[in-house]
């Protein structure tokens, strides 16, 4: 009798899967020279699993692919063959291949249609084996299968990372769905027995005393609580293991790309690696979908913008091949995704000039903006440096998109970090699951809202009295930082509903919420805070799906419907309400004004400043630590400086130092404005050469701005 060997092959699809992974990851470590005897004799085991499992299968192609696979790594094992760059591209080009037939298999369910090997790959892994590499260039450079490259080969990865209508799930996580199920069911029977006897009860009551009614009463009570304290804690396991269902490994997203992303190198004459760490990690199958185009477009922006051709690479003394790193790592209770590339980093001088020819920025003030400003430009819809338009870039379409999916649709953060030379990254911040999150509740005028915890810093109370008018808004001092206040019911336009009034006795107590993004921090006033839980989410219906301050709908414990806000959504509001009550008060700033560079490692602290100054016909510069507030001091002549005192990398002592050393800056007035109150620190500060000691705690816009002119005249 034949036996059926598809769902043999479908096993097989997911364990070479897994072997390949090791392979690949040690196929980038002979590349970088940091592979070990440990990790080759993996690699080595990996390739001879599944050779033998394809054999085994009649998987003939993939049999023949990995016996010369094998062969390399034996005589690596050896000693026989010294790794190199060469022989771990070409490893990564076999892992490509394989990868490219079990994806093949997996599309027809297991039915063994593959074509025969690709003689080409399997002559060169035989000269390999034996030491005939050949020239580097010539290896490097020719592509592992012959078909035409162009840039719209990277829309396929789009494609390819949707997942199908069904997923395997492991045996072991059904089982323990399963039994779970049954621990409910068992409960739900104590439950009816509960039931039963109380109904059974009824006819005795007559022929009982308070005594016995009492005793009988407490009795049902307490099993009654008993089993429905059982049955909560099974709900929430159920919960949980039924969620695990959903969770997929991330390199369902990552591998599909590594592929793709060197053949599109290739098409722009640049050889780029894709390494993945992590990838075992498991996300919400929700998110693997969502997380497909934005991985496209920042991919697309590498290897486009980041990564430079091969002359141009080797004049900077780099390696000859670039390197994206897709790395995937727990969060406290989120994940943190990174995505990397060792290449030219942002043109920042190319993201200024471009802000100013789209009259996004005023020419005056771009060259003030901050690094952190440039960054944040880059996501404008339309905005691109490219020079041409292709197939690929130049129409600014793409980042855009990325922060829209990321931040509004998938309730996270996202962070740039670049430098010059040395590369871009790309942070995102995301919640594990999309369907269950941690609100916190509150109430405002009778009006049931909630926030994404992610989002919520702490909760406070301050008096009426602790709220500081700074440049015409008011502010709090909190943790050395100056934080603005806005009221909820003010943000979000709600009029007071009939009945709802503040109780007098609370009248002088404000209940603020601390918010943040990675932008800064708000501090919103609210009514009454209700409840922080774990609660599920239920999306908008399609007709509301539009609007982006609401992200989704959850149930109070007595049936209410609570709207979710969007955080990011609320600080951008706050920030242009601000922004045109400073519009309307602030003067303009004369050419001949004085400059003042401001230094402080929180964002809220510097933009209030700045405020405070230009309100009054200031020119501000921003510089977010000691280290960049000198080397921006070193730049340009500023008239007087602000800093902060503790912050990293260079504290405000340290650069008040060092600016008195520099000759230019020997009598220019150095104001230090500081939450540190003490004594010694004032003297401190005036050692090291500080004009004025202010501390936050004491903080009048009107006593900085008579200090500053002071010092100025």
């Amino acid at each position: 009798m034949a036996i059926d060997l598809k769902k043999f092959v479908l096993r097989f699809i997911d364990e070479a899967s897994g072997h390949l992974h090791t392979v690949k990851e040690g196929a980038f470590l002979l590349s970088s020279g940091e592979s070990t005897d440990a990790q080759i004799g993996e690699m080595f085991r990996a390739a001879h699993t599944v050779k033998g499992g394809a054999r085994m299968l009649k998987l003939q192609s993939i049999a023949d692919v990995t016996h010369q696979l094998e062969e390399i790594l034996s005589e690596l094992r050896d000693k026989k063959l010294a790794p190199d760059q060469n022989l771990g591209t070409l490893i990564l080009q076999a892992c490509d291949y394989l990868s490219d037939q079990l994806t093949q298999l997996s599309a027809t369910d297991g039915n063994n249609q593959l074509p025969p090997a690709d003689v080409a790959l399997c002559e060169r892994l035989a000269r390999a084996s034996r030491g005939e590499m050949g020239h580097p260039a010539q290896e490097i450079t020719s592509p592992p299968m012959e078909k035409q490259v162009t840039a719209l080969n990277l829309d396929a990865v789009d494609n390819g990372l949707k997942q199908a209508s069904s997923v395997r799930v492991k045996l072991e996580k059904l089982d323990d769905l399963i039994n779970i199920l049954g621990e409910v069911v068992a409960t739900h029977d104590r439950l009816e027995q509960q039931v039963q006897s109380l109904s059974n009860l009824g006819p005795r009551l007559a022929h009982m005393d308070a005594g016995q009614l009492r005793q009988q009463i407490m009795q049902f009570s307490r099993k009654l609580k008993e089993d429905f304290q059982v049955q909560h804690l099974q709900m929430f396991e159920l919960y949980d293991v039924a969620t695990t269902i959903r969770m997929l490994p991330v390199s369902m997203l990552f591998e599909p790309v590594s592929t793709q992303v060197r053949e599109l190198a290739t098409s722009l004459n640049k050889q780029v690696d894709c390494r993945i760490l992590g990838g075992e990690i498991e996300i919400d199958r929700q998110l693997i979908d969502r997380l497909s185009e934005p991985l496209t477009h920042l991919l697309r922006n590498a290897i486009d913008h980041g990564i430079g051709e091969v002359t141009e690479r080797l004049e900077l003394g780099k390696s000859a091949r670039g390197t994206i790193t897709l790395t995937t790592q727990q969060d406290g209770r989120g994940i943190l995704l990174r995505v990397e590339d060792d290449g030219r980093g942002l043109d920042y001088p190319g993201i200024r000039a471009k802000a100013v020819a789209r009259g996004l920025v005023d020419e005056a003030v771009a060259d003030r903006l901050s690094e952190m400003e440039c960054n944040e430009l880059i996501f404008h819809p339309g905005f691109s440096t490219s020079k041409i338009v292709t197939e690929l870039s130049g129409r600014g379409v793409g980042l855009d998109i990325v922060r829209k999916t990321i931040v509004s649709d998938l309730q996270g953060t996202l962070q740039v970090h670049s430098r010059a030379g040395v590369g871009t990254t790309f942070i995102i911040r995301l919640p594990i699951s999309l369907a269950m999150m941690r609100i916190l509740q509150f109430e405002q005028q009778n009006h049931l809202f909630g926030l994404a915890a992610q989002y919520v810093v702490e909760v406070v109370k301050y008096s009426r009295d602790e709220i500081r008018d700074i440049a015409g808004r008011p502010a709090i001092i909190l943790h050395n930082e100056f934080i603005p206040v806005i009221s909820a019911a003010e943000l979000l336009r709600i009029h007071d509903r009939p009945g709802s009034q503040t109780q007098p006795a609370l009248a002088n107590s404000l209940l603020l919420i601390i918010i943040q993004n990675q932008f800064g921090k708000m501090a919103m006033l609210v009514d009454n805070l209700l409840d922080e839980r774990n609660m599920m989410i239920k999306p908008l219906p399609k007709h509301m799906q539009q609007q982006s301050l609401v992200s989704g709908m959850v149930l109070s414990p007595d049936n209410q419907l609570v709207s979710i806000l969007q955080v990011p959504v609320l600080m951008e509001m706050a920030q242009k309400r601000g922004q045109s009550r400073a519009t309307a008060t602030k003067p303009e700033v004369r050419p001949n004004a004085w400059h003042v560079l401001i230094v402080d490692d929180s964002m809220n602290t510097r933009e209030i400043e700045k405020n405070v100054l230009e309100a009054h016909g200031y020119q501000v510069t921003l510089a977010e630590d000691g280290f960049s507030g000198l080397q921006k001091a070193r730049l340009t002549q500023f008239d007087a400086v602000l800093t902060d005192v503790e912050m990293p990398v260079m504290d405000g002592f340290s650069l008040t130092k060092a600016l008195r050393a520099e000759e230019n800056y020997q009598h220019i007035p150095i104001i230090i404005v500081t939450s540190r109150a003490k004594e010694e620190d004032r003297r401190r500060g005036i050692q090291v050469g500080a004009d004025a000691y202010i501390a936050k705690g004491d903080f009048e816009q009107d006593s900085l701005i008579e200090t500053l002119k002071m010092l100025l005249c």
